[in-house]
C-alpha cells in the first residue's frame, strides 16, 4: 500500500515537472512604463512594471531582472537595495525573483537616476522561469524600448542669475509703462503688491476675494535667445556650459511669462515665439539630444537675428568664448538692436550686458 503511494506521489510530481517545463516563457507576460520621457541629472524616474503568470500552472521560480548601463543609478532605501540591486562592470539591475500562482498578476516599482545628458532607451529586462525541481532554468531577454531625453541641468552660477535678473528688471519696467489700462485681458488674485487702482471690485464682489486686471500692453515686447554652437576649441565642459546656460534663459523667461524666440547655429535648431510647458519641453529636447554640431558661423547666426528682428525685441545671447571676429558680430547686433543685448559667456566667469 505504501508502495503505492509512494509511486502515486513519484508520478504526481514528474507529471507537474513536465507541465513546469512545456513552453515556459509562453506563460510570461511582462509590461512596463517610465512616468516620464524628458528628465534632467538626477531627478527620480519610476519604473512601473507588471508580470502576469497566463497559465493554469504555477510558476514555481520566476526572476526578473531590469539591467541599466552606465550613467544609471537606481536608489531606493538600504534595506532593498541589498535585497533586489546588483552591480557589474556593465551597470546595475534591479532582480526579484518569486513564485506566481495559476493565473495571476503582480505589480511594482521602482527608482533609479540618470546622472549625464544624452538619450537612452530604457526597460531592458531578463526573465528566468524555472521548473518544479529547479534542475533547468530557461531564460529570454528583451530589450527596451522606452525612450527617454535627459536635458542639460540649470546654470547654478550666481553670476549668471544675477545678469538675467537685471535684463528682466529692465523688461518689467518697460511693460509697466506701456500697459494699456483699457485692455484687461483676464484677473488673477491680488498678492499684495500690486496698487490698489489695479484691484477689479466689480470682480470682487462677485467672486468673494480681491482680483486683480491683468492689462494688455501696447507694447508688444519680445525676446530672442540666440544660442552659439560655434566652438574654437573642443572642449566638452564648455559645450554642456553653453546648453545649461540656453536652458537657464528659457526657465527665466518662462517664469516670467515673457514670449521669446529661440535660434541657434547648431543642432538645438530654431523655436518660434511663444512660451509654455509645449514650448519649453521641444527646446530641453533638444538640448538633451545635442551632440554640439555646429552648422554655420556665429556671424552668420547674428545676421539671421538682424535681418529677422522685430520692433522692440531684444536678445539674450548665449556664447562659448568669442574670438575678434566673433566680438565684431556682436558689436554689430548691438548697434542695430533697440535695447542692450544680454549676453552670457560659458566657459570663463564674466557675463556681459552691455
Amino acid at each position: 500500500m505504501i508502495a503505492f503511494i509512494f509511486a502515486g506521489l513519484i508520478l504526481t510530481v514528474l507529471i507537474v515537472e513536465l507541465l513546469s517545463l512545456k513552453d515556459p516563457m509562453e506563460k510570461v507576460h511582462v509590461s512596463y512604463e517610465l512616468n516620464m520621457k524628458l528628465t534632467e541629472p538626477g531627478e527620480k524616474i519610476t519604473l512601473s512594471y507588471t508580470v502576469s503568470n497566463t497559465s493554469r500552472f504555477p510558476i514555481f521560480h520566476l526572476g526578473l531582472s531590469f539591467a541599466f548601463g552606465s550613467n544609471i543609478h537606481i536608489v531606493g532605501d538600504k534595506k532593498w537595495m541589498e535585497r533586489h540591486v546588483s552591480s557589474e562592470i556593465t551597470g546595475e539591475s534591479m532582480d526579484y525573483t518569486m513564485f506566481m500562482p495559476p493565473k495571476t498578476t503582480r505589480k511594482g516599482r521602482f527608482q533609479f537616476v540618470i546622472d549625464k545628458r544624452g538619450f537612452y532607451r530604457l526597460g531592458t529586462h531578463y526573465v528566468e522561469v524555472g521548473d518544479m525541481l529547479g534542475l533547468r532554468a530557461s531564460v529570454t531577454s528583451e530589450e527596451g524600448d522606452r525612450p527617454i531625453v535627459c536635458t542639460a541641468t540649470m546654470s547654478n552660477d550666481v553670476s549668471d542669475l544675477d545678469v538675467l535678473g537685471g535684463f528682466l528688471g529692465d523688461i518689467s519696467v518697460r511693460r509697466f509703462i506701456m500697459e494699456d489700462p483699457s485692455l484687461v485681458v483676464g484677473y488673477h488674485d491680488y498678492t499684495g503688491y500690486e496698487p490698489m487702482k489695479k484691484i477689479s471690485w466689480l470682480q470682487t464682489a462677485k467672486t468673494g476675494k480681491l482680483l486683480v486686471k491683468q492689462n494688455d500692453f501696447t507694447l508688444d515686447y519680445n525676446v530672442a535667445i540666440a544660442v552659439n554652437m560655434e566652438r574654437h576649441h573642443s572642449a566638452a565642459v564648455e559645450l554642456e556650459e553653453v546648453l545649461k546656460l540656453s536652458r537657464t534663459a528659457c526657465e527665466v523667461l518662462e517664469e516670467k511669462r515673457v514670449p521669446y524666440a529661440f535660434l541657434c547655429n547648431g543642432d538645438l535648431g530654431d523655436a518660434p515665439e511663444g512660451f509654455g510647458r509645449t514650448h519649453i519641453g521641444s527646446i530641453l529636447r533638444s538640448i538633451g539630444l545635442s551632440n554640439g554640431a555646429c552648422h554655420v558661423s556665429f556671424g552668420e547666426l547674428i545676421d539671421r537675428c538682424i535681418a529677422n528682428r522685430g520692433n522692440n525685441r531684444s536678445y539674450i545671447i548665449v556664447t562659448p568664448e568669442l574670438d575678434p571676429e566673433g566680438e565684431a558680430a556682436l558689436n554689430r547686433l548691438r548697434s542695430f538692436s533697440d535695447h542692450d543685448v544680454c549676453v552670457l559667456y560659458a566657459g570663463r566667469r564674466r557675463n556681459d550686458s552691455k
